[in-house]
């Protein structure tokens, strides 16, 4: 079921379209099951993230390995098989490791809860206010991907988050607070966390994709846009609108490669005329 209809219960025209959520992948997948079950339930609740103490390695590691044990996780799971869950979820919202002092800390925060929301929709486990602090910190962690390219460290860790705003859609959920707020329509006026929240992911969703990036980055980010557009059913407030409108206003982008660069990069390629 995909996770658009969830949040309405009327299947919209995106929703027509069938998708499969890719959430098992890698070469060792089998492997990575294995280990999650021989580590049992107790991985996922706040106090294995809290037996970590201060050491900010240990931490990394552990969100790690919480993340990758979500992933695994039967698409068709029931949260309250596993009762940490809320727990975990209240624990990756805390200052102390959403708003880390370390970068990769709060990447690997936001990783997990992008998991959390597939698991719990839709219904997400944290209160508005919470659900606007782990946005705030998807879309700067998003916005490092325009300038990270598919060689570097971190690429893939961007990448899954712009593949779970595609794929599990879980940018509706901005959607949804801001509907609420305006009595269900999404069509009154003015401003409110949750709509500039919205306004700034999809200003990062069209801004996010590079010329070096492979082309699943751009088709990514058009399904992520589109899905929190159509689920306004056609009442999309100005705010956001104009989002839209001011990256289509600007017209096409043209990348001019540096014919110096092109030249060295010639140079350096094996089998070319310019190593012979």
């Amino acid at each position: 079921q995909q996770y658009l209809a969830l949040y309405d219960g009327n299947p919209l025209s995106l929703s027509k379209q069938p998708f499969e959520i890719q959430r098992r992948r890698g070469n060792n997948i089998m492997a990575s099951r294995k280990a999650s079950k021989n580590r049992g339930p107790d991985v996922l609740s706040a106090a294995y993230l809290e037996r970590s103490g201060k050491n900010k390695n240990e931490l990394l590691r552990r969100l790690t390995t919480i993340t990758e044990h979500l992933s695994t996780l039967d698409e068709d799971l029931d949260p309250t098989s596993h009762p940490g869950l809320l727990s975990l979820s209240t624990a990756l919202v805390s200052p102390t490791i959403l708003q880390h002092r370390d970068k990769d800390v709060r990447l690997h925060a936001v990783l997990a809860a992008c998991e959390l929301f597939y698991i719990f929709a839709p219904e997400p486990p944290w209160e508005e206010s919470e659900i606007i602090e782990i946005f705030g910190q998807l879309i700067r962690q998003l916005g490092n991907l325009h300038a990270t390219s598919p060689g570097a460290s971190n690429f893939d860790s961007y990448f899954r988050i712009l593949e779970q705003l595609s794929e599990v859609k879980i940018g509706v959920v901005l959607v949804d607070l801001i509907r609420t707020e305006r009595g269900g329509t999404g069509d009154e006026e003015g401003s409110s966390a949750a709509s500039e929240t919205l306004c700034d992911l999809i200003r990062t969703l069209l801004n996010c994709v590079h010329v070096d990036h492979p082309p699943e980055v751009a088709t990514h980010a058009e399904l992520a846009v589109s899905a929190c557009i159509e689920e306004f059913e056609g009442s999309v407030p100005i705010q956001v609108l104009e989002e839209v409108l001011t990256c289509v206003g600007a017209g096409p982008v043209v990348w001019v490669t540096n014919p110096a660069f092109a030249a060295i990069k010639k140079r350096r390629t094996p089998g070319s005329s310019a190593n012979k």
